[in-house]
C-alpha cells in the first residue's frame, strides 16, 4: 500500500524537529506530487533551488529513525 507509506512519511516530516518549516513543507508538497516549478513559484526561487532544498532535507532525515517511525505502527 504505497499511499499508506506516503501518509506515514508525511506525518513524520510534519512532526520532526530536524527540519525547518520551509524544508518540511517542500518535502510534503513533493510527496503530494507537486512539480518543482510550482513549488519554486510559491517560494519565489528557482526549481533547481527547490530540488537542492529537497535533497538537503532528505539528507537531514536519518534513515534509521525514519524506518523506526515507519514500522513502529
Amino acid at each position: 500500500m504505497p499511499n499508506k507509506t506516503v501518509g506515514y512519511f508525511i506525518d513524520f516530516v510534519k512532526k520532526t524537529h530536524r527540519l525547518k518549516p520551509k524544508e518540511a513543507n517542500i518535502l510534503v508538497l513533493r510527496l503530494k506530487r507537486k512539480k518543482l516549478r510550482t513549488i519554486g513559484r510559491k517560494y519565489k526561487v528557482s526549481y533547481e533551488r527547490i530540488r537542492q532544498i529537497e535533497k538537503e532535507s532528505l539528507l537531514k532525515l536519518d534513515k534509521k529513525s525514519y524506518q523506526e517511525k515507519l514500522f513502529e505502527e
